[in-house]
């Protein structure tokens, strides 16, 4: 039985479920008034653990950017590296690996964190994520945490921070979208939510599948061969909430897909892989509870493995394997997060975070398996302090720890502090200085192409100085500076080898600024990032780091429920060093639109992908996509509006 097959069957039960007249959620339809107070209240328990807030009163630290569920849904996008793009100082491109990869202010991913419901997510070989195995479907909000950021999430965290939140559910719902566009990629996702007394349970399946895209080549349309993907993801949650002001947490979630990874078209060598298998397994248990009078406390424990099988074949028809790799990783984790008030002035936040990951990896059949663990552990502890109605002091610290599979393990102390000035309740003023370490990759430690158990930790200092007015609009923006030493770079010995080296010595200076505004019949929001990064070392900007970066959002209302959207992303040339030579990226400018129009428990949408058909690239060697037109319908029902 087939995916598709699959799915149709637990999307068609799923409806069932939901409409059935026998099913429990009957009885709470009879009592709709008081479900809703009910469901009111327990979405006041948050699910997130960034604990920059979206007042400007509560964000003290560093700018963050917030991406709420009616943006996204505007931009009918399929994955996270669809949204990313539209928001301050993130940069999105795809290359060798066809992975998704994510720059937050010149910040490499293997310096930021993802979180997904408070849950980091990472390959632990290579320390890294792909943004398109994350689906948009079930997303409530996106935070993105730049500059000074907390020190309650551990290490890594040097360029910022992803926090992923989904939808709570407000049962009994349930809802079916799918689409179908021009280079014949098809999608169909469900979702859905029921209630039994004090326990929730939500689901969201989709399947995704491509015969591959085309690129704009001289005017036409160029097929991209061995571009083609096929994908399957599963959530789902029970929530059980014992009181008003506790919330216990089961989370379960499987992605698998299978796809190629195209050959360069310039610069590269070609190379014939594909990934036979792609897997991620994801559960979370834990909880929300009070804690003293005034207190919360968050526990959550998680299990994450990865399984990946990449088969390189001898030749373009894919008949002949050459070798196949394979990697199963475990990671193993807990996370305590406590808030504890003292009167009204104080108020201090304490972290507890540990992670064992463990590699098996093997690089062909038959071959040894070789076998890897890191552990670490790191604590935080963070106070905020009223100095008077207008003036808010934070700081804190994190020490964070690293045991090594070899060699010595590492030790890092990060302080923050912050200061927040709020002249009125619609203005904040704020100013930070932090330091961030990132621990190395075991790829980086203990690869046979160039590890080196001995690397220390990068260090990286961190000053902004920000604003935010909230009033009639919202128009913020950020100046800031951050000092990298230690970067880990490749470097060639004598004897022709690669090793690892803390050699690097970079800069990165800029600023950001956001402003929206909301009308009777539009809303549109505008991002600008200005980035000066400069490798120190060889004296030239850092790879793939625009140096201007424009984005837009504009949702327009007409008439008899109908919707236009238009999103435009502007990016600046780049440069990256291939082998020894510097290779120059021309800007680009992609434009997208989106019309919709509802018909009851009905949106019907038309989609179309670069309008202007340009013909670019993120990372040279890899086109993306041309024009690409989507139809497709979203279907809701709810008995709670």
């Amino acid at each position: 039985m087939n995916h598709r097959v699959v799915l149709l069957l637990a999307t068609l039960m799923l409806f069932l479920f939901v409409i059935s007249p026998f099913s429990p959620h009957d009885l709470i339809a009879q009592e709709k008034e008081k479900e809703k107070e009910e469901t009111r209240k327990q979405k006041q328990i948050t699910e997130e653990i960034v604990v920059e807030a979206d007042r400007p009163q509560d964000v003290p630290l560093s700018t963050t950017s917030l991406i709420l569920k009616d943006k996204i849904e505007a931009l009918q996008p399929r994955n996270l590296a669809d949204v990313l793009s539209y928001s301050s100082g993130t940069f999105v491109s795809t290359g060798a690996k066809n992975e998704f990869r994510l720059k937050i202010r010149g910040f490499e991913g293997q310096r930021i964190v993802l979180l997904y419901d408070g849950i980091p997510i990472y390959e632990p070989f290579f320390n890294s994520f792909d943004l398109k195995t994350i689906p948009t479907e079930e997303i409530e909000s996106i935070k993105i945490v730049k500059g000074a950021s907390s020190v309650l999430y551990g290490p890594n965290a040097m360029g910022g921070i992803v926090n992923v939140i989904t939808r709570r559910p407000v049962p009994p719902s349930f809802s079916l979208t799918t689409s179908y566009n021009s280079q014949k990629a098809f999608n169909l996702a469900s979702t859905g939510s029921i209630r039994w007394d004090k326990i929730f349970f939500s689901g969201f399946l989709s399947y995704d599948k491509s015969e591959g895209f085309k690129w704009s080549q001289d005017g036409s349309h160029t097929s991209m061969d061995n571009s083609d993907y096929d994908r399957l993801n599963f959530v789902g949650k029970v929530y059980f909430y014992p009181n008003e002001k506790s919330e216990i947490l089961f989370e379960a979630s499987y992605y698998t897909s299978s796809y190629g990874i195209p050959s360069a078209t310039e610069y590269y060598k070609p190379r014939y892989w594909r990934f036979k298998d792609w897997n991620r397994w994801q559960f979370n248990l834990g909880g929300t509870f009070a804690f003293f009078k005034r207190g919360n406390l968050k526990v959550r424990s998680y299990y994450v493995r990865h399984f990946n099988v990449l088969n390189a074949y001898t030749g373009p028809d894919f008949n002949d394997v050459q070798w196949e790799s394979t990697y199963k990783n475990d990671s193993y984790g807990a996370f305590l997060l406590g808030s504890l008030p003292f009167a009204s002035q104080n108020e201090w936040k304490f972290s507890l975070n540990f992670r064992d990951d463990k590699v098996r990896m093997q690089d062909d059949i038959g071959e040894a398996w070789e076998k890897f663990q890191h552990q670490t552990v790191s604590v935080g502890l963070e106070s905020r302090l009223r100095l008077n109605p207008k003036w808010r002091l934070v700081v804190g610290a994190s020490l964070d720890h690293l045991r090594k599979f070899t060699g010595e393990n590492k030790i890092s102390l990060n302080p923050i502090a912050g200061l927040n000035f709020n002249p009125s309740d619609y203005v904040d003023l704020r100013v930070s200085v932090s330091q961030k370490s990132r621990f190395p990759s075991m790829r980086s430690l203990y690869s046979s192409q160039g590890g080196n158990p001995d690397l220390k930790h990068e260090r990286g200092t961190s000053y902004e100085l920000g604003f935010l007015y909230e009033k009639d609009f919202m128009f913020s923006g950020a100046v800031f500076y951050n000092k990298i030493n230690d970067l880990i770079q490749s470097v060639r010995l004598i004897d022709g080898s690669r090793t690892n080296l803390n050699i690097g010595q970079a800069y990165i200076a800029g600023f950001e600024i956001e402003f929206s505004k909301a009308f009777r019949w539009l809303d549109f929001s505008l991002n600008y990032t200005f980035l000066d990064g400069v490798n120190e070392d060889e004296d030239r900007p850092l790879d793939l780091v625009p140096e201007s970066q424009l984005n837009f959002i504009m949702n327009a209302y007409g008439p008899k429920n109908t919707k236009f959207a238009l999103s435009g992303l502007y990016v600046s040339s780049t440069e990256v060093k291939i082998f020894d030579d510097i290779v120059r990226i021309p800007g680009y400018f992609v434009l997208n639109a989106v019309f919709s129009v509802k018909i009851s428990k009905f949106d019907v949408f038309l989609k179309v992908e670069n309008l202007l058909d340009n013909s670019y690239v993120t990372e040279p060697g890899y086109p993306m996509k041309a024009r690409t037109l989507a139809l497709g319908f979203r279907m809701r029902l709810s008995q709670i509006q």
